[in-house]
């Protein structure tokens, strides 16, 4: 596989879990739990493609569970009047474990979950779910930067009295953040496990957390947003495959496998340096 071809993949799939992070930052509600959301549904969709042989069938149910689980949250921790930034990380914790119970439960193991009937060839998956991970991108910022409904989102963080004052609940436009953010967060970790053809525990790997900082370094501006989604596919290409040459194959793979966390870092530092001055 050539370079522009491993590194679409992983671009794809980063991006549109940034773009469901950037409609939470704009309706000033961060999301904290994309990590946990794409572990829980890549479990999900291993598990019902296990049970229904059918990879859509079980794509579409880790979809709407997902999402609706994330809806339901969101309501309760709304009611309840709670700080959306604890119920957010904490959100986040308790996807992966409830993935993991149910995976002891269900599977007897809370570790790789591996089946003959989860099986799918590499080459295709990494063509259509790249694919479908653009296309649905596309259509997401499209809406946000060209239509009325997206320029609600906008000003829903910054200026929610502005929606209010028209009759439009800003609240409503924060809970359908929370929507978008986990319902891309889902299919992304379908995704992974169709390219993985099984379950791995954490199989998020820190994208949620990289989405994230890809929003933070571009401003929310869709074209720096995607520009830093590149650069951090590209790290992460380069830490998976750096060890393939002679010159790097004495580096510590911990260290390569931190290479994304760490440009994100410095990225983030001279970024906040160059705001200062």
């Amino acid at each position: 596989m050539n370079t522009l071809g491993a590194i679409i993949p992983i671009a794809s799939l980063l991006l549109l879990i940034t773009t469901g992070a950037l409609y939470t930052e704009y309706a000033g509600r961060m999301a904290l739990f994309l990590d946990g959301i794409i572990n829980l549904s890549a479990f999900l969709c291993f598990a019902f493609t296990f049970a229904t042989g059918n990879i859509f069938i079980a794509t579409c149910l880790s979809c709407f569970l997902c999402t609706a689980l994330t809806f339901a949250l969101e309501r309760l921790a709304t009611k309840c009047k709670a700080d959306m930034f604890l119920v957010s990380l904490a959100m986040n914790l308790f996807f992966s474990a409830l993935a993991s119970l149910i995976s002891s439960l269900a599977f007897g193991t809370r570790g790789v979950l591996y089946s003959n009937l989860v099986m799918f060839d590499a080459k295709t998956v990494r063509l259509v779910t790249s694919a479908l991970c653009i296309v649905f991108s596309a259509a997401l910022i499209a809406l946000l930067v060209f239509t009325r409904e997206g320029l609600r989102f906008r000003i829903t963080g910054s200026s929610p009295q502005v929606l209010d004052a028209q009759g439009i609940s800003s609240d409503t436009y924060r809970a359908l953040s929370w929507i978008c953010a986990a319902l891309t967060s889902s299919f992304a970790g379908c995704a992974l496990c169709m390219r993985l053809s099984s379950f791995v525990p954490g199989m998020a790997s820190g994208r949620g957390w990289t989405a994230l900082a890809a929003v933070f370094l571009g401003r929310k501006n869709p074209l720096l947003v995607i520009l830093a989604v590149l650069v951090f596919a590209v790290a992460e290409y380069a830490s998976s495959y750096i060890q393939n040459i002679p010159q790097f194959a004495g580096i510590s793979s911990g260290l390569l496998l931190a290479l994304p966390y760490l440009l994100a870092l410095l990225l983030m530092f001279f970024s906040k340096r160059s705001e200062s001055e």
